[in-house]
């Protein structure tokens, strides 16, 4: 795997979303191919069942061709790779640069004897080799994946008119758990296949995955992950985020604008809850947000607290093990929710790009029932 040294990184201000959008919490392993994955280490240091009412602005017939023709473009990147001669991988190289994504193949990157040297070492290694294996199994064509995110788009862009579809790119990271499983660059779109394997694939329990992580290694969350980890962000404001309560709306308007993508998945499978935790979210959210206000722990600025609330955990501590983590993100997502339903004037764009936090949850008259 190769990328451009001098691709420009979109600049911005480390914020506590950027440093809670790391997908794993627990300490990583040292991916033995720095090379091939260090851009996207950098990318993620950068970034990182009910239809809601929204107003949509009336389209030009531009946009309403647009929308109907929406075309999704898949490049099988890890077929490229493997069906390059291994006796001849400068050559292979070469005779990808400008046919991949130049983050990916940079030019002269096959004049790079150490560059080359690493392919070589990735391309041979029996763990990825198995996993190349494992996913062209299970993944032998993308026309399931095609389908879901082509109506998804075509929501999108009703909502987002101005935007476009971006380049669907799929790779193996080498179960790199420091890199989020879909990722994006520029107008292109990465998923690594091989964090989809099924929550029960070998390779996760022996590389340490937890359980609570491997359960959402599961294809059918590869379509709501593209706009939960990607698309939500493009629509984020440039804001610092300073509270609980910051963090808490921002994780609920990427949850708010996937659930409006995909109006037939359960809001369960938008928040990647198993049934239990989910049922017990929904059974104890009164007392949860009574808890929150009567600690103030939604004011809170430590790091420490937001990490709890928004942070990638099996539960939040301070409501024992049966609880899901996450909860800050669930109660965000119930609020934007809350605000949409009072303000049905109010578009998808105009509640992404909010900023008065303590404003959004005073209009949203957010109130749960105790259970």
């Amino acid at each position: 795997m190769f990328f451009n040294h001098q691709a420009k990184h979109p600049k911005k201000t480390k914020t506590k979303k950027q440093y809670l959008c790391s997908e794993f919490v627990f300490e990583m392993k040292k991916s033995r191919f720095p090379l091939a994955f260090a851009l996207c280490a950098l990318l993620l240091l950068s970034a990182c069942h009910r239809k809601e009412k929204v107003a949509i602005p009336p389209m030009t017939p531009e946009q309403e061709v647009k929308v109907k023709n929406v075309e999704i473009d898949f490049l099988r990147y890890e077929q490229q790779l493997f069906s390059l001669d291994p006796n001849h991988l400068s050559e292979g190289i070469e005779g990808l640069y400008g046919k991949v994504p130049s983050v990916l193949v940079a030019k002269d990157s096959w004049k790079d004897a150490n560059m080359i040297k690493s392919l070589q070492g990735y391309l041979s290694d029996p763990t990825i080799k198995e996993l190349y294996k494992e996913t062209q199994k299970q993944y032998p064509n993308l026309d399931n994946l095609k389908k879901e995110l082509t109506d998804a788009f075509r929501i999108y862009l009703t909502h987002f008119p101005e935007d476009s579809v971006p380049k669907i790119v799929t790779m193996i990271s080498g179960m790199d758990f420091s890199i989020p499983s879909v990722w994006g660059y520029d107008n292109y779109l990465f998923i690594n296949l091989d964090m989809y394997l099924g929550q029960n694939y070998k390779y996760y329990a022996l590389s340490g995955m937890p359980k609570f992580i491997s359960a959402r290694c599961d294809k059918k969350y590869i379509a709501s992950d593209c706009f939960t980890k990607v698309m939500a962000y493009k629509h984020l404001p440039d804001k610092t985020l300073v509270t609980a309560l910051d963090n808490m709306l921002d994780e609920g308007k990427k949850l708010f604008l996937t659930q409006t993508m995909f109006p037939n998945k359960s809001p369960q499978d938008i928040i990647g809850y198993s049934a239990d935790k989910y049922a017990w979210i929904e059974k104890n959210e009164g007392n949860v947000w009574q808890y929150l206000m009567d600690k103030n722990m939604i004011y809170s600025k430590d790091e420490e607290v937001i990490r709890q609330l928004v942070g990638e955990t099996p539960f939040t501590r301070v409501f024992g093990n049966d609880s899901p983590g996450r909860i800050g993100a669930y109660i965000g997502w119930k609020i934007i929710q809350n605000y949409m339903k009072q303000h049905p004037e109010t578009s998808l764009q105009d509640i992404m790009l909010r900023t008065d936090s303590q404003k959004i949850l005073s209009e949203s008259h957010y109130k749960p029932s105790f259970k």
